[in-house]
């Protein structure tokens, strides 16, 4: 069976997407020997995937064509005949939820992340909420069968784009094991070191640099309380790429003055960011939305305390292996922060319920998810 899979919106590796993109497609093949891979992805992106998918498999289209608008058209307009030309049996995009088509011509199965739109104000402007609030939910319904990455998703597919819940199979992200697990903090933060500037005790957040959906100036306006109160004693390690809007928690740090209680690192490459969750004595996450959160799986899976927002599918993730908080309220932040920073006993306690929480994460279940979706759609 041809699987023809659309591999675009990978935000050159730096995104949540992109890590579901390298980790579900060449295991896809794996778990599955009847299936044969025909992946259309950006020239620019291709060597993301590398090795990692079977020889041949990467059709590779001009990068001019990855530019969101334009691979809008793209998908409505060629992806339908390259799936012909290609003689693919059933089409795959695992970014469904910024990229589909209106036809395929044979059944076809999308990977939705989050809908985070619709929760999050002024994410976006006019023009992109009027695709997600009036022709998203038109796409949707389009697909024979959907994979949610989780209980929250699925529920925003059910409850606001009207699709039954029978079409629609959870499948959890993972983690990268071979990369993060519990080791040394000392010899972490040291290693962590060379990013940071020194070895001094710091709390983390990785995230792109987005306001407000990922909600740092509320997570800095908790710091300022903290240091207002005393009750600092860490930096907080911002991690992550500048994206829209990253002007405002520039703004945020300079008004509380907080230049030398904040770093902001950029994009931490994959090499460092093991050393970077393992060195922090905290793990803190106030975004105010998101479709699964693999910065929180990836935290307790390094032996690090999480502190982090009591919204959407966060409690899903953590279960009872985490404080969490109103990401709306600077105070609650702090009172979360401070308590886990003041009781190790507390801290230790979440991180062995982490440890035992990540177990119930794997990419190979995420990768089974689809396969089965896809043998579904298929088969209908």
């Amino acid at each position: 069976m041809k699987l023809g899979v659309s591999a675009f919106a990978m935000d050159g590796g730096k995104s949540g997407i992109s890590q579901y993109i390298i980790n579900v497609l060449p295991r896809l093949a794996q778990l599955d020997s009847d299936i044969e891979l025909v992946i259309f992805m950006s020239r620019k992106d291709a060597n993301l995937l590398g090795e990692r998918v079977p020889a041949g498999s990467i059709v590779t289209t001009p990068d001019c064509l990855a530019r969101p608008v334009i691979n809008i058209v793209w998908h409505l307009l060629v992806f339908p005949l390259l799936l012909r030309r290609h003689r693919c049996d059933c089409a795959f995009m695992p970014a469904g939820n910024r990229r589909l088509a209106w036809y395929y011509g044979i059944p076809s199965v999308a990977t939705i992340h989050d809908l985070s739109q619709l929760h999050v104000t002024e994410k976006y402007g006019p023009l992109r909420m009027f695709y997600v609030r009036n022709v998203l939910p038109a796409l949707f319904a389009r697909l024979t069968r959907i994979v949610s990455v989780s209980q929250s998703t699925q529920r925003d597919l059910v409850d606001y784009a009207k699709l039954p819940s029978e079409r629609i199979r959870v499948a959890y992200n993972g983690a990268d094991l071979s990369r993060f697990g519990p080791r040394d903090k000392h010899t972490a933060r040291q290693r962590a070191s060379a990013v940071l500037g020194n070895s001094a005790p710091y709390m983390l957040y990785t995230a792109r640099l987005e306001h407000p959906g990922k909600n740092h100036v509320r997570l800095i306006e908790a710091i300022a309380l903290l240091k207002q109160h005393g009750g600092l004693n860490h930096r907080l390690v911002l991690a992550g790429s500048r994206w829209n809007g990253a002007e405002a928690i520039d703004e945020a740090i300079r008004a509380l003055d907080l230049v030398n209680d904040v770093i902001l690192t950029g994009f931490i490459p994959n090499e460092t960011l093991p050393d970077l969750y393992a060195g922090a004595d905290l793990f803190v996450f106030p975004s105010l939305f998101e479709g699964f959160g693999i910065p929180v799986l990836e935290a307790m899976i390094s032996g690090t305390p999480v502190c982090a927002a009591d919204v959407s599918s966060i409690p899903e993730v953590t279960g009872d292996a985490a404080l969490l908080f109103d990401p709306e309220d600077p105070a609650d932040i702090a009172r979360q922060i401070e308590r886990l920073l003041n009781d190790p006993q507390l801290g230790q306690q979440l991180v062995a319920r982490g440890l035992h929480q990540a177990k119930r994460f794997s990419w190979n279940d995420a990768a089974r998810g689809v396969v089965h979706q896809v043998r579904e759609a298929v088969a209908a």
